[in-house]
Protein backbone atom coordinates (compact mmCIF):
# COMPACT_ATOMS: atom_id res chain seq x y z
CA UNK A 1 0.00 0.00 0.00
CA UNK A 2 1.32 3.41 -0.96
CA UNK A 3 2.14 5.87 1.78
CA UNK A 4 0.33 9.17 2.19
CA UNK A 5 3.23 11.11 0.61
CA UNK A 6 3.32 8.79 -2.43
CA UNK A 7 -0.43 9.18 -2.95
CA UNK A 8 -0.11 12.95 -2.56
CA UNK A 9 2.67 13.12 -5.19
CA UNK A 10 0.63 10.94 -7.58
CA UNK A 11 -2.42 13.15 -7.03
CA UNK A 12 -0.40 16.33 -7.46
CA UNK A 13 1.64 15.25 -10.52
CA UNK A 14 -0.51 12.51 -12.09
CA UNK A 15 -1.95 14.88 -14.71
CA UNK A 16 1.39 14.85 -16.55
CA UNK A 17 0.64 11.36 -17.83
CA UNK A 18 -2.48 12.65 -19.58
CA UNK A 19 -0.61 15.59 -21.05
CA UNK A 20 2.26 13.46 -22.35
CA UNK A 21 -0.06 10.78 -23.76
CA UNK A 22 -2.22 13.46 -25.39
CA UNK A 23 0.78 15.08 -27.04
CA UNK A 24 2.00 11.69 -28.29
CA UNK A 25 -1.41 10.87 -29.80
CA UNK A 26 -1.63 14.36 -31.33
CA UNK A 27 1.81 14.01 -32.94
CA UNK A 28 0.88 10.55 -34.24
CA UNK A 29 -2.22 12.08 -35.81
CA UNK A 30 -0.12 14.75 -37.50
CA UNK A 31 2.10 11.98 -38.90
CA UNK A 32 -0.98 10.27 -40.34
CA UNK A 33 -2.25 13.50 -41.90
CA UNK A 34 1.02 14.77 -43.37
CA UNK A 35 3.19 11.65 -43.68
CA UNK A 36 1.26 8.48 -44.34
CA UNK A 37 -1.57 10.03 -46.39
CA UNK A 38 0.87 11.96 -48.59
CA UNK A 39 2.92 8.81 -49.18
CA UNK A 40 -0.20 6.83 -50.15
CA UNK A 41 -1.32 9.56 -52.56
CA UNK A 42 2.20 9.82 -54.01
CA UNK A 43 2.35 6.04 -54.62
CA UNK A 44 -1.11 6.00 -56.20
CA UNK A 45 -0.17 8.91 -58.49
CA UNK A 46 2.60 6.74 -59.98
CA UNK A 47 -0.04 4.34 -61.34
CA UNK A 48 -0.35 6.00 -64.72
CA UNK A 49 -1.02 3.02 -67.01
CA UNK A 50 -4.48 1.44 -67.24
CA UNK A 51 -5.71 -1.96 -68.30
CA UNK A 52 -9.02 -3.78 -67.94
CA UNK A 53 -8.84 -6.56 -65.36
CA UNK A 54 -11.21 -9.49 -64.90
CA UNK A 55 -12.49 -10.78 -61.56
CA UNK A 56 -11.52 -14.45 -61.28
CA UNK A 57 -12.68 -15.08 -57.69
CA UNK A 58 -14.60 -13.31 -54.94
CA UNK A 59 -15.22 -14.91 -51.56
CA UNK A 60 -16.47 -13.66 -48.20
CA UNK A 61 -13.80 -12.78 -45.65
CA UNK A 62 -15.55 -11.54 -42.52
CA UNK A 63 -17.53 -8.42 -43.35
CA UNK A 64 -15.55 -7.87 -46.56
CA UNK A 65 -14.75 -9.88 -49.67
CA UNK A 66 -11.41 -11.14 -50.92
CA UNK A 67 -11.45 -10.50 -54.65
CA UNK A 68 -8.87 -11.77 -57.14
CA UNK A 69 -8.42 -9.63 -60.23
CA UNK A 70 -6.40 -10.86 -63.20
CA UNK A 71 -4.90 -8.26 -65.52
CA UNK A 72 -2.35 -8.16 -68.36
CA UNK A 73 0.19 -5.33 -68.26
CA UNK A 74 2.69 -5.32 -71.14
CA UNK A 75 1.78 -8.78 -72.50
CA UNK A 76 2.21 -10.81 -69.29
CA UNK A 77 -0.69 -11.91 -67.15
CA UNK A 78 -0.69 -11.43 -63.40
CA UNK A 79 -3.28 -11.20 -60.64
CA UNK A 80 -3.79 -9.35 -57.40
CA UNK A 81 -5.93 -10.06 -54.34
CA UNK A 82 -7.77 -7.05 -52.87
CA UNK A 83 -10.30 -6.60 -50.08
CA UNK A 84 -13.57 -5.12 -51.31
CA UNK A 85 -16.70 -3.93 -49.52
CA UNK A 86 -19.01 -5.63 -52.02
CA UNK A 87 -18.88 -8.92 -53.82
CA UNK A 88 -18.01 -8.76 -57.51
CA UNK A 89 -19.32 -11.32 -59.98
CA UNK A 90 -16.69 -13.63 -61.48
CA UNK A 91 -16.02 -12.32 -64.98
CA UNK A 92 -16.72 -8.67 -64.08
CA UNK A 93 -14.37 -6.15 -65.63
CA UNK A 94 -12.55 -3.58 -63.48
CA UNK A 95 -10.14 -0.87 -64.60
CA UNK A 96 -6.73 -1.46 -63.01
CA UNK A 97 -4.25 1.42 -62.92
CA UNK A 98 -0.69 0.19 -62.47
CA UNK A 99 2.79 1.62 -62.14
CA UNK A 100 4.71 1.05 -65.41
CA UNK A 101 7.99 0.16 -63.67
CA UNK A 102 6.27 -2.04 -61.05
CA UNK A 103 3.07 -3.54 -62.54
CA UNK A 104 2.27 -5.34 -59.25
CA UNK A 105 1.67 -1.93 -57.63
CA UNK A 106 -1.89 -1.04 -58.58
CA UNK A 107 -4.53 1.55 -57.82
CA UNK A 108 -8.16 0.60 -58.38
CA UNK A 109 -10.60 3.48 -58.02
CA UNK A 110 -13.00 2.88 -55.13
CA UNK A 111 -11.22 -0.27 -53.94
CA UNK A 112 -7.60 0.36 -52.97
CA UNK A 113 -6.85 2.79 -50.12
CA UNK A 114 -6.27 6.47 -50.70
CA UNK A 115 -4.73 9.15 -48.53
CA UNK A 116 -8.20 10.41 -47.56
CA UNK A 117 -8.83 7.54 -45.13
CA UNK A 118 -5.44 8.17 -43.51
CA UNK A 119 -6.27 11.88 -43.15
CA UNK A 120 -9.58 11.06 -41.44
CA UNK A 121 -7.82 8.72 -39.01
CA UNK A 122 -5.19 11.39 -38.35
CA UNK A 123 -7.77 14.10 -37.69
CA UNK A 124 -9.55 11.86 -35.18
CA UNK A 125 -6.23 11.19 -33.44
CA UNK A 126 -5.40 14.92 -33.37
CA UNK A 127 -8.75 15.72 -31.76
CA UNK A 128 -8.42 12.92 -29.19
CA UNK A 129 -4.83 13.86 -28.36
CA UNK A 130 -5.69 17.54 -27.97
CA UNK A 131 -8.64 16.67 -25.70
CA UNK A 132 -6.48 14.37 -23.57
CA UNK A 133 -3.67 16.93 -23.24
CA UNK A 134 -6.14 19.72 -22.44
CA UNK A 135 -7.84 17.54 -19.84
CA UNK A 136 -4.51 16.78 -18.20
CA UNK A 137 -3.62 20.46 -18.20
CA UNK A 138 -6.95 21.49 -16.67
CA UNK A 139 -6.69 18.82 -13.97
CA UNK A 140 -3.16 20.00 -13.18
CA UNK A 141 -4.32 23.62 -13.02
CA UNK A 142 -7.14 22.66 -10.66
CA UNK A 143 -4.78 20.70 -8.38
CA UNK A 144 -1.93 23.20 -8.52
Amino acid sequence: MASYSQRRITRKHGHWGGIVAGIFILLSGLYFVFGISANTDRRNAKCTESVVGVVTASEASGSKYLTTIEYTPDDWTTSIDVETKKQYEVGSEITVNYEPMTPKHVFIEGITPTGASDRITGLIMIAAGAAMAAGGYLIGKKLG
